[in-house]
């Protein structure tokens, strides 16, 4: 059954200790029925308690159905972005609920009549095909369960598919209330809908091996796809090297070492779609510049990427770090891949699209958008699109950073270490801890990009020596 809001609000009101309640010592069932304005019997059956002189201290009790039988469900593309509108079907209990999602991706609460009672989510495809989603039981304990993904994936029932075609159902993730962590709605850190708040589409396309799928994703924002279409291609050939080495008086190797540490040294640009969709310049999110840059309005609502202190390596996942808004090192403070840093830049650009896109390191060369003028370009847009037209547009732009990124203090904390010497001098004299510390900032040898920079820079040279030869 769903239950009203009026329903909810004298529930709440006839419950005079925390839902769910841990158990403290002289605690007895009747005592919490007293207390709480439930029966015994009622809590029996909430808990399963099959005798009632048996509880434990610490023991979780859930003292009312919502508490004990009530499952929400939540639809969220890969952005974190509620998926509004999305028409579903709850089955429970022998019936069913139907309806379109509301604006924070959510469908009305369920209570189901025991801790056996199934659940089974669906959703409806662009050809009206009912497709489960989710099948779970309810279990003791409000439970939550937040569809998450890329784009709700949905195997179509249109067309044959041959037995061998891969199938990935999505997987639910469900949590559980307890005393100390409350059934609610997951985080968002979309924030409030926007002028570029996405609406949902749904296409059929192929999926692996060739599986029909429908895919119910989201679009992108107007402005990002702006710079996205200028994208013209053309890699950096020899004589641009040279040029711009010649520009700058120093080898050429000593770009090259720049742009592999940077980014591989392969092409920095990727496709959206798996390859379907248009070419991206390869980013790098950065979170505690966004914070600064937006004044760290954002840094309460959405730590993820609004954050005094930056990402840290994969290595420090699940550790204690005070420094995280929550004390310890979750999915949501490391580095990943380039697509988790468009998500961010996404999220990010909806909330504040000057200071999202100066928040990243771009393309072949991983130059911050912050130092766009840096790079003789005085436009913040005019740079972007520049780094999303092709690898050749972004050396020119790196000639520009190199040659006026200004001297910066060893240490600001302690200025009588007096500064570093220039990017500009650092790349002539092959200098490559101060051109790591102009690059990367102060924390450079955290990640030896020292030793990478003259690593890189040799194998370059020998290559061309070898070639020579």
């Amino acid at each position: 059954m769903t239950m009203t809001n009026e329903e909810k609000g004298v529930q709440r009101a006839a419950t005079k200790l925390a839902d769910p309640y841990r158990t403290r010592p002289g605690d007895t069932l009747s005592s919490i029925a007293r207390r709480s304005g439930a029966s015994m019997a009622d809590l029996q059956r909430w808990n399963g308690l099959r005798d009632a002189n048996k509880i434990q201290v610490g023991q979780v009790l859930y003292l009312s159905e919502l508490s004990a039988f009530g499952v929400s469900v939540a639809f969220l593309d890969a952005l974190r972005h509620p998926i509004a509108n999305l028409t579903y079907k709850l089955e429970v209990d022998g019936h069913r609920v139907m309806g379109k999602t509301s604006a924070d991706g959510q469908v009305p609460t369920q209570i189901t009549q025991s801790a056996r009672s199934q659940v089974d989510v669906w959703v409806q495809d662009a050809q009206r095909q009912w497709q489960k989603l989710a099948s779970t039981a309810s279990g003791y304990g409000h439970k939550l369960i937040t569809l998450v993904s890329g784009a709700i994936v949905v195997p179509t029932t249109l067309q044959e598919v041959s037995a061998d075609a891969a199938k990935a159902p999505l997987k639910p993730r469900e949590t559980t209330a307890t005393a100390s962590n409350q059934a609610k709605p997951p985080v968002k850190p979309t924030g409030a809908p926007s002028k570029n708040n996405p609406t949902v589409t749904a296409k059929q396309v192929k999926g692996p091996q060739g599986l029909p799928t429908i895919v119910i994703g989201v679009d992108l924002p107007k402005g990002l796809i702006d710079h996205f279409d200028c994208f013209e291609g053309g890699d950096i050939t020899e004589e641009d090297w040279t040029d711009v080495a010649a520009e700058l008086k120093c080898e050429v190797e000593v770009l090259k070492a720049i742009a592999k540490v940077e980014s591989g040294g392969r092409s920095a640009f990727w496709r959206l779609m798996d390859g379907q969709g248009g070419h991206v310049p390869a980013i790098l999110y950065e979170r505690h510049y966004f914070s600064r840059l937006s004044a760290r309005a954002h840094d309460k609502d959405h730590p993820d990427i609004s954050w005094p202190v930056g990402y840290r390596t994969s290595k420090r996942l699940g550790k204690e770090d005070k420094k995280m808004h929550d004390g310890k090192v979750d999915d949501d403070d490391i580095y990943a891949s380039y697509a988790t840093s468009y998500l961010r830049l996404i999220n990010a650009y909806r909330l504040d699209p000057d200071a999202a896109l100066k928040s990243c390191s771009w393309g072949k060369f991983q130059i911050m958008g912050a130092n766009h003028e840096l790079c003789d370009e005085p436009s913040l847009k005019k740079f972007v699109n520049k780094m999303c037209t092709s690898n050749a547009a972004q050396i020119k732009l790196l000639a520009g950073f190199i040659r006026n990124k200004p001297r910066a203090w060893k240490d600001p904390k302690n200025k009588k270490l007096g500064k570093e010497i220039s990017l500009w001098d650092a790349v002539k004299t092959k200098n490559w801890r101060a051109m790591a510390f102009n690059y990367n900032g102060p924390a450079y040898e955290t990640y030896h990009y020292h030793t990478k920079l003259e690593n890189a820079y040799e194998q370059y040279k020998k290559a061309r020596e070898a070639k020579k030869a």
